[in-house]
């Protein structure tokens, strides 16, 4: 075989491999999920377990509404018996009287009918001596006082029933919040992410520079392997980064019941640009004097108060329209209902019921008419009254008491809590509204002095350290930007589902995630060359709050 078919034979292989091999690629790689904060809130709330605890709450409730309304309606039963006797002590009496009476000869009984078998064949002989009965029985009996202890039970089952149905409102805000929570928060990762990544970039081109420098002799060892330290510590940045993302999207998958190895594409971004915010206030442009007020510089800025305005005017902060207070209002009824019928239970309860039945004494065992069976009805009235019980009662009143008692208390609890809340939710609304207005026009200032500084570093004007300072800064003002912006987010939709929302729901994590956020960033400003160091530690703003 020549070279050139071998060559050419060889090539055939080589392409056929790469036909094969290309479909199985493409199906190896699993196409990524869109998946927007609609598609999101709309599948948590088909998938939720909170939902369907609190649904299956509801569901119990309801049950139990239906078991305390009973005790006022009547209570009708009916039962159909058939019973074969193996050995009747009436029937073997019956026989013996018989064959006593045919073995003595003499006159029948007077009631005998004539006949020497008349007691055999009496009707009550027939009766108690038939080795066969079938009864029929319809029983109904009627509450008609108790001193309104099962209407006072009815009307605490209710409100358990209206507690329960505001706990699955209250729950399905839950998973509202939640959900948008964990969504902003990996659209966050992905966002810091990027940032992180370009860091690391910008820190390899500068260090590609420098080794280009040092290679014709313009440039010291000192400067290179300052810049290649300064490259290699953007790397940590870029990994803790990633995991955070990571973090974030298995919290999302998990609050959506999604596997947990499939891919996301989320396609509702966290809005980084409203429309008109002003970027520089007036008096930095008109700045002619080194004299400050402090006053004037340290005023709330009158924008965010407009914005802040806005937002509150078309949510509900009434602490009486609060989901969780209403709950616990309902469970102050129910409280109160039920120590009424404890302590309805201590006086008398007349009952009144009925009894209707029919037998029948088939000789063959099977009865051929309506007219085998003999009825028997009776009606009867019951009063009962409690006159010892060992103190039972008066322990369940205690019981009932205390319960209603403690309910009031946790009731005054529950309104300061709300007003505390929506006060503290106002709060936060305003302080992420003034951190996002902060944080417009810093990123454009910072790419642009970044810029400004990487030109004079390569045009020989400056040293490392600018450029890495200008660097770190553009990074912060950027991860700043988009922690601002989700925190915003996830505000204004916590004060719009505040009414719905159970006491102290999201606060504490909100607080924490913002925390979070603003001491890596506050790292990031602090690590920095100083003096004659040979590198530079940067540490990006990392996605607070989300990861839960």
């Amino acid at each position: 075989m020549s070279a050139r078919s071998r060559v050419a034979r060889a090539a055939i292989a080589a392409a056929l491999t790469v036909v094969i091999a290309a479909p199985l690629a493409a199906q190896s790689t699993p196409t990524p999920r869109a998946l927007s904060l609609d598609d999101a809130l709309a599948l948590a709330t088909g998938t939720s377990e909170s939902i369907g605890i609190a649904r299956a709450g509801l569901g119990r409730a309801r049950g139990q509404q239906l078991q305390a309304r009973s005790a006022l309606l009547p209570q009708v039963n009916t039962t159909f018996n058939y019973q074969r006797q193996l050995q009747n002590q009436f029937q073997a009496i019956t026989e013996r009287f018989a064959s006593n009476d045919n073995s003595g000869g003499g006159a029948p009984p007077a009631d005998s009918g004539g006949g020497g078998d008349g007691f055999t064949d009496s009707p009550i002989a027939r009766i108690f001596a038939s080795p066969y009965t079938a009864t029929f029985t319809l029983q109904a009996s009627q509450n008609v006082f108790d001193m309104g202890r099962a209407r006072a039970g009815t009307r605490a089952a209710s409100a358990q029933r209206t507690a329960a149905e505001l706990g699955v409102t209250s729950a399905g805000a839950q998973v509202q919040l939640d959900v948008t929570q964990a969504y902003y928060d990996a659209v966050l990762g992905d966002r810091l992410v990027a940032i992180a990544e370009s860091s690391f970039v910008q820190a390899e081109r500068t260090l590609r520079q420098v080794q280009l420098t040092y290679n014709v002799g313009n440039t010291s060892e000192f400067e290179l392997l300052r810049a290649r330290v300064t490259r290699d510590n953007q790397q940590p940045a870029v990994l803790a980064a990633r995991t955070q993302r990571t973090t974030a999207y298995l919290r999302l998958k998990q609050l959506l019941d999604l596997p947990l190895t499939q891919e996301l594409s989320l396609t509702s971004p966290i809005q980084e640009a409203p429309v008109d915010v002003p970027t520089v206030s007036a008096s930095a442009q008109s700045a002619t004097t080194l004299a400050v007020d402090a006053a004037t510089v340290l005023a709330p800025d009158a924008w965010v108060r407009d914005a802040v305005n806005a937002v509150m005017s078309t949510a509900d902060t009434t602490v009486n329209d609060r989901l969780a207070v209403k709950q616990v209002e309902q469970s102050l009824e129910a409280a109160r209902q039920q120590y009424k019928a404890a302590k309805a239970s201590r006086w008398p309860a007349l009952n009144v019921s009925t009894l209707y039945q029919r037998f029948a004494y088939p000789d063959d065992g099977v009865p051929r008419s309506l007219a085998d069976f003999f009825p028997n009805w009776s009606v009867s009235a019951g009063l009962s009254f409690p006159l010892f019980t060992g103190g039972r009662l008066r322990g369940e009143v205690m019981a009932a008491e205390a319960a209603y008692d403690e309910t009031r208390f946790r009731l005054a609890q529950a309104r300061e809590a709300a007003a505390l809340e929506a006060r503290l939710q106002v709060e936060q609304l305003e302080a992420a509204q003034s951190a996002w207005l902060a944080s417009v026009g810093t990123a454009a200032v910072a790419q642009r002095a970044y810029e400004i500084a990487e030109v004079r570093f390569r045009e020989g004007l400056s040293t490392q350290i600018e450029l890495s300072e200008s660097r770190v800064q553009w990074q912060q003002a950027l991860a700043n930007r988009a922690q601002a912006a989700r925190d915003l987010q996830v505000a204004r939709v916590r004060l719009a589902l505040l009414p719905q929302l159970p006491l102290g729901a999201g606060t504490g994590a909100a607080q924490g995630g913002a925390a979070a956020g603003g001491a890596s960033m506050t790292q990031g400003t602090q690590s920095r060359p100083a003096g004659g160091a040979a590198g530079t530690t940067t540490q990006p703003g990392q996605p607070g709050g989300g990861t839960q």
